[in-house]
Formats: C-alpha cells, sequence, structure tokens
C-alpha cells in the first residue's frame, strides 16, 4: 500500500463512526416520538399504564407515610395478605415489582385495609387505591375508600 492510501484510512473509519451515530440519534429520536413521555416502557419492555392526575406510586409514600394527610390516590400492587386479617394486605410498587419480577424483593410495603365490602383483590393485581393514611396502636396504613383493579401485571 502507498503512503497516500494509509493516510486515507483513518478519515474513512472517522466517517464509519459518525455515520453509525447519527443512525443511533435517528433512531432514538424516533422511538421518544413513539412513545409520549408519560407511557414509556420500563426496563422490561411493557409500557406503564399511566398516572391519573394527583395519583403516586407507592414507593412515593415510603419516605414519610404519615405525612400524607387527607384522601390519596395510590397505585400498587397486590404482594400479600395478612394471615391474621383478611381485611389487610400489603401493597408494592408497581415498577419494583416488574422489574423484581416478584413481591417479595420490595423496599417497601404499604399496608392496606379495604372493608368487608370490597371484593378482594388478587396477587399480583394492579390497584389504584384510594384512601387515608390512618395509624393505629400497631401499624400505619392506607384505609381504603374505593380499590380500582387495573388487572394483573404478571
Amino acid at each position: 500500500m502507498s503512503d497516500i492510501e494509509n493516510k486515507r484510512r483513518p478519515w474513512r473509519r472517522r466517517g464509519v463512526v459518525i455515520a453509525a451515530l447519527a443512525a443511533l440519534a435517528g433512531f432514538g429520536y424516533v422511538a421518544v416520538q413513539q412513545f409520549p413521555a408519560n407511557a414509556l416502557p420500563d426496563l422490561l419492555g411493557a409500557a406503564q399504564r399511566p398516572l391519573q392526575p394527583g395519583e403516586i406510586h407507592v414507593q412515593d409514600i415510603a419516605a414519610d407515610p404519615k405525612g400524607y394527610q387527607g384522601s390519596i390516590l395510590v397505585r400498587g400492587v397486590v404482594a400479600r395478605y395478612a394471615s391474621n386479617d383478611a381485611n389487610l394486605f400489603a401493597l408494592v410498587d408497581t415498577r419494583e415489582a416488574r422489574a423484581c419480577k416478584s413481591t417479595g424483593c420490595a423496599k417497601f410495603y404499604l399496608p392496606v385495609r379495604i372493608d368487608a365490602a370490597v371484593p378482594k383483590p388478587k396477587e399480583w393485581d394492579e390497584l389504584d387505591v384510594r384512601g387515608q393514611i390512618v395509624a393505629d396502636a400497631r401499624i400505619t396504613f392506607l384505609k381504603a375508600e374505593s380499590v380500582q383493579s387495573l388487572g394483573p401485571i404478571r
């Protein structure tokens, strides 16, 4: 090879790298346009259901559960039921349950108490629960006023 060809090759490589980066940026732009900000897929690729205005995730309550006054709307996944109380169950954050593929690895469990009149949701059901944070002698829990099942996430 001549010296002229050796001098041109680095420029060709740079051109290929620049073209590849431009293509990746274009694909990224198309992907962002395809999924609106409130419906971005999670790490597993499933589109999350958008939150209602004013609704919060279970993990948002973790820092200060007693700091929430009045009626709140919370989204989470049913993790388990209390063995000694059929109307008490635990909610975990939907995003955590999807990422772990288990409800046993959650960092925070929100106890929820429902009235006997409310249908009992199943484990792995994603719920929108409206209620108030209540503290009794034993635990702090969300006393459910209404429960809407969004279906299983599994």
